[in-house]
């Protein structure tokens, strides 16, 4: 809901250029870049529930402060910088929430392919259902005394309600021991130790390939969950239309999931990642193409079909190539890579943008082959890596 909200509200009610557009986008992920692996850690020697609870208490009251910055101030420069800054707090927490989802599951299921397929239809048919009620929300919003903002940001902070109850009736899996004290401040302070563990496995080439294969995907779903509302509204679309097509490639996502377990008896895990990234670059490529209803949604199923299958494996990949003790730190590492390319990716295609005289397409086409040499990296690594092949197809 915040990246399709944020990017439709700073271009259509705030008058922001696309540049500025790709770094408030991008702020999101700044600080998850930088101590995603600190979060993964954190959630390892802490305890997943204990730290989620706060992130997500925090996060119901922040995100009430958004439609509160044009009262603030008047002036752009100075909202930027406020949009900016709410962005790399709640952006920061709820990348500290994913990582705790994902370290969660994995403690649980042990990287369980089954598992792992339902894991990520669950999280992208949400995906669906949520960006059409955001857009619906907008539109009554603009169409009441209420406004855009303040619906969407309200209906934001009532599902960090709802998360926050999730998070309270989560278990405990069996093959953690947390700590019974009470966490000392100096507990909660980054350690240099465990970014030299991190890192310590990202010289794995199986660890690797998922660390960037993930970057990759990322990419994708960046680009195109910040700039397609703002293409469709150019081109006349509603919010809540708006909302259906971008949340429809989840729930095309959700599908496609599901036959994890099945998918891997035709093909190698590693080449089913490479070839579904290829697929969802040629569905983004597509978007600038079309401007009916029904070349927008072939476009969206091709790059939903390849974010579902793809994300699947990524995880469970990712899952069999550590140990249960360097789960969370393992996907802290492959976080950091998703942020630095969310963080980088939008304002990248938001100056090619402004670099081609506004012209949304250009961002997609200039990205799309970016990520076509990153796919052709990744097969590169595939074919000369023992250990890649080992790891992902003997288990």
């Amino acid at each position: 809901m915040i990246t399709i909200i944020v990017p439709l509200w700073c271009a259509t009610i705030l008058q922001m250029d696309a540049w500025m557009i790709g770094v408030a986008v991008g702020a999101r992920s700044f600080l998850a870049a930088i101590f995603s692996i600190h979060s993964g850690a954190l959630l390892d020697r802490l305890g997943v529930r204990r730290v989620m609870v706060w992130c997500t208490a925090i996060s119901v009251v922040l995100f009430l402060l958004y439609p509160l910055i044009p009262d603030i101030s008047s002036y752009l420069l100075a909202q930027f910088i406020l949009i900016v800054l709410l962005q790399l707090i709640t952006g920061f927490l709820h990348t500290i929430g994913w990582i705790g989802c994902q370290t969660q599951i994995g403690q649980l299921t042990r990287g369980s392919p089954k598992h792992m397929g339902r894991f990520t239809s669950v999280s992208n048919f949400s995906n669906f259902f949520t960006p059409i009620i955001i857009g619906w929300v907008w539109d009554v919003g603009k169409a009441s005394f209420v406004g855009e903002a303040w619906a969407t940001f309200s209906v934001i902070a009532l599902f960090n309600i709802f998360l926050l109850i999730a998070v309270l009736a989560m278990p405990v899996p069996q093959s953690v021991s947390l700590p019974k004290e009470r966490p000392r401040l100096r507990d909660l302070w980054p350690k240099l130790i465990d970014y030299k563990e991190a890192f310590r496995l990202f010289l794995i080439p199986s660890v690797a390939f998922v660390v960037m294969a993930s970057l990759f995907m990322n990419g994708l779903i960046q680009v195109r969950m910040s700039f397609m509302p703002i293409y469709m509204e150019t081109v006349g679309y509603e919010g809540r239309i708006i909302g259906f097509v971008t949340g429809f490639a989840y729930l095309i996502a959700g599908l496609t999931a599901l036959p994890t377990e099945q998918a891997k008896k035709y093909m190698a895990p590693h080449w089913i990642v490479i070839a579904m990234i290829i697929l969802s670059v040629v569905g983004n490529a597509l978007v600038p193409v079309f401007e009916s209803l029904s070349g927008l949604t072939m476009s969206t199923i091709m790059f939903g079909a390849g974010v579902g299958l793809g994300m699947a494996y990524i995880l469970m990949l990712l899952s069999r190539s550590v140990p249960v003790s360097q789960f969370g730190l393992s996907v802290g590492l492959r976080t950091t890579g998703n942020r630095f390319g969310a963080t980088v990716v939008p304002p990248i295609a938001g100056i090619a943008i402004d670099m081609a005289g506004g012209n949304l397409g250009a961002g997609f086409y200039v990205m799309s082959i970016l990520f076509i040499f990153g796919a052709a990296g990744l097969a590169y690594l595939a074919i000369r890596s023992d250990n890649i092949r080992k790891t992902f197809t003997e288990k």
